[in-house]
């Protein structure tokens, strides 16, 4: 990824390769290339110089000026900044970012060259070293034929420190540049959703096949079915951006169109802190959870969370562990006790497409032995941009959960395995508003028939999210 952005910034590895003329001439654009491109030569920015000329040879077929200039310009060697750029392309694209950066910081050192400071500033940025990185974007920003290319990355900067509207107007300027309109445009929608204050809202409708969780085949499954309606909000604080502490609460409320005791609602704030770096990312943090059933209260946790990724090759590994408190209220005061729950993931990005597979260990310890399990299965999802608004995401789960001893009069423990499917669909209607639509199935299978059931949830809802 980081030699394929490179790339795109550049245009091309080899300066002097031969040129490849576009689909359709664009004379006029061709023009103020080659005016930038003169400029630089005046000056003694021979890589630059040579990076304009490129592109507008490649616009105007018939600009033989352009071609002159580039050629006189390879065809008189190197010098030693040059050689330390070729060799800052070449460590770039291998992956060292540190040779690379060393490297351009020579090529500099001979010389002006925005293009040196481009790519050194684009190392810095991918190693998270974003104070280092912003100078040398503004010097390379100075330079007409890289001015949307480091607006661009300084956007990107702007984004990870979540100065919301610093990224928007950065990333929208640099949308002008064709070469990279997609990637800024795209960019620009998601910084107007991010920022060191975001703000989320969710408002969907569906039906329930089986709201009571009632076993196959028993006589009143049908009167289970009902349709729902949930609102749910979401406020996440980040006084550092990405990097540091943040707030978050959580509020929804689900409604029963029939089915009124089976109304819940709930609400959880959480504080923690993350650290992030080069791919590389750790967090943890402490969460309270209230809920209620039926207009009554439920259950009172308290959660501590901590969980870290890093790159391992073309994947990305990833590990979450969580222990959460309950305390069930009123009749529901035996299902009380701790969970434990561990998570080790993996993902592999293929193209436009992202698969992801998981193993999840949970534990949930009572005061009766009857109702402590232990489950445990794998987990598997695939998500996919259908196109710069619409995603696809599918995600299937198998779990097995087997507990700790028989139920009063019952003859063995009971043994459950669960079979859940989710599909997912996103289209984003505007820059802040997403609608989406998703199916939701389990298969609940037992050695005890009271809890085998079947349930099906189908939903469209609208999202709203707004970063500040």
């Amino acid at each position: 990824m980081i030699g394929a952005i490179a790339l795109l910034v550049l245009g091309v590895v080899d300066p002097c390769a031969p040129v490849k003329v576009e689909a359709s001439a664009d004379p006029e654009s061709a023009a103020a290339y080659r005016q930038v491109a003169d400029a630089e030569r005046a000056r003694g920015a021979r890589e630059t110089a040579i990076l304009a000329y490129r592109s507008a040879a490649e616009r105007d077929p018939a600009d033989q000026a352009s071609r002159r200039a580039l050629s006189d310009l390879c065809a008189g060697g190197t010098n030693e900044g040059e050689d330390r750029f070729q060799e800052g392309l070449r460590l770039m694209d291998a992956g060292d970012l540190r040779g690379a950066i060393a490297a351009f910081h020579d090529a500099r050192a001979s010389g002006p060259n925005p293009s040196a400071a481009l790519l050194e500033g684009v190392c810095h940025y991918q190693l998270h070293e974003d104070r280092e990185a912003v100078p040398l974007l503004r010097q390379a920003e100075s330079a007409p034929v890289h001015r949307d290319a480091a607006r661009l990355y300084r956007g990107l900067v702007a984004l990870r420190s979540s100065d919301a509207r610093e990224a928007a107007a950065l990333l929208e300027t640099a949308a002008a540049n064709p070469g990279i309109g997609l990637i800024a445009s795209d960019l620009a929608r998601l910084a107007r959703r991010d920022g060191r204050l975001v703000l989320s809202f969710l408002a969907d409708s569906g039906w329930d096949s089986n709201v009571a969780l009632l076993p196959n085949g028993a006589p009143s499954t049908s009167q289970s079915a009902d349709g729902e309606a949930s609102l749910s909000g979401m406020g996440l604080f980040r006084p550092s951006g990405d990097n540091g502490p943040y707030l978050r609460a959580i509020g929804r409320y689900h409604w029963q169109a029939q089915l009124g005791a089976y109304d819940y609602g709930g609400a959880s704030g959480a504080v923690g802190w993350q650290l992030a770096g080069a791919g590389r990312r750790l967090l943890g943090e402490y969460a309270y959870d209230y809920q209620t059933l039926g207009g009554s209260g439920f259950l009172s946790a308290h959660r501590l969370l901590a969980s870290g990724w890093l790159p391992a090759g073309p994947l990305t590994l990833a590990a979450t562990y969580f222990v959460r408190f309950e305390s069930y209220l009123s009749i529901w005061s035996p299902f009380s006790g701790t969970v434990h729950r561990i998570e080790g993931r993996s993902s592999l990005a293929l193209g436009p497409a992202r698969l992801g597979l998981a193993y999840r260990v949970t534990r949930d310890g009572t005061d009766r032995s009857d109702l402590s399990w232990l489950e445990h299965g794998p987990r598997a999802n695939l998500q996919v941009a259908l196109s710069r608004r619409a995603r696809f995401g599918l995600e299937g789960a198998l779990s097995f959960r087997a507990y700790d001893a028989p139920a009063a009069g019952a003859l063995a423990s009971r043994a459950d395995t669960y079979l859940d499917g989710v599909a997912l669909f996103e289209y984003d209607l505007a820059d802040r508003w997403t609608v989406r639509a998703s199916l939701e199935a389990r298969d609940a299978l037992s050695n005890d028939p009271a809890f085998a059931y079947a349930r099906i949830v189908p939903t469209v809802g609208l999202a709203y999210v707004l970063g500040l």
